[in-house]
């Protein structure tokens, strides 16, 4: 994604480059007569000369962190760096085009240079709000991966101390009519699922408890395991795991009854059983 983006701002870039050179050929011929092949190469040049001022600039403002400043010293910062970069860019401009088109031409381009003074002050003010707007961009981009990955680790830490907060059970009681019974947790061999209440099987029969699944899978012992959304059995009481029709699986547990194990759980009982 970002190498795309890219190249959309180098297309953009080499669209503004030609249109704003094309107008500047345009404007300097119109008030100074000078030959349009030379000027096309005096333009070509200071446009490439751009490209090492613009990275300049870049890095300083990138780098010194001027928006940390108090905003006298900004000001004053940034003033300093517009008049490095516009001589920097000047200097190095009128040496290549001594160079490439002679010193009588250059001379002739000194009568204009108030003109590239006010080019070079538009450029450095374009490519400083640009900057300004990338940083902008960049910080707020930095602040929404910081609190996407505070909020992941705040959530991984409740979940952390909610494990470590559970409580697990060592009996469950259950109302039978007018009774209340106790049933040791190592007594059950599986419980189901039953809309908003949960059967706990054990050897001499069935109780019905108003609790969700959930509540038992996170505190039942370690001995207890969720095979399917509707099924919690305990491993200490299984018989034995057979191949039903294909790639599902029977569970056998140990007082003859026979339960359904979804792909998930039977990934999870391989774990427990160190299959």
């Amino acid at each position: 994604m970002s190498a795309v983006k890219n190249k959309q701002y180098l297309i953009i870039y080499v669209i503004v480059w030609a249109v704003f050179a094309f107008l500047q050929v345009l404007s300097i011929y119109s008030v100074s007569a000078l030959p349009v092949d030379l000027l096309l190469i005096d333009t070509f040049t200071r446009h490439i000369l751009l490209i090492p001022t613009g990275i300049l600039i870049y890095n300083i403002t990138r780098y010194a962190k001027y928006e940390k400043l108090p905003l006298l010293q900004q000001a004053v910062n940034y003033s300093v760096l517009a008049l490095i970069s516009i001589l920097f860019w000047l200097i190095i401009s009128y040496i290549m085009d001594y160079l490439l088109a002679g010193s009588e031409f250059t001379q002739k381009l000194l009568d204009i240079l108030p003109f590239y003074i006010l080019t070079g002050f538009m450029f450095y003010l374009i490519l400083i709000l640009f900057l300004k707007n990338k940083l902008i961009l960049s910080k707020s981009t930095e602040n929404i991966k910081e609190n996407i990955e505070h909020h992941k680790n705040t959530v991984q830490n409740n979940d952390m101390q909610s494990a470590k907060n559970a409580e697990i059970l060592e009996h469950i009681a259950v109302k039978s009519g007018q009774k209340i019974y106790v049933i040791p947790v190592t007594d059950i061999i599986y419980l189901q699922a039953f809309g908003d209440y949960v059967y706990i099987f054990i050897d001499n029969g069935k109780y019905l408890k108003e609790q969700t699944m959930k509540y038992f899978e996170n505190n039942l012992p370690q001995q207890f395991i969720r095979i399917h959304r509707s099924y919690i059995v305990n491993i200490q009481l299984i018989s034995r795991v057979e191949l039903y029709k294909k790639q599902n699986h029977l569970l056998m547990l140990k007082n003859g009854h026979q339960i359904k194990i979804s792909s998930t759980g039977y990934k999870l009982l391989k774990q427990k059983l160190n299959l």
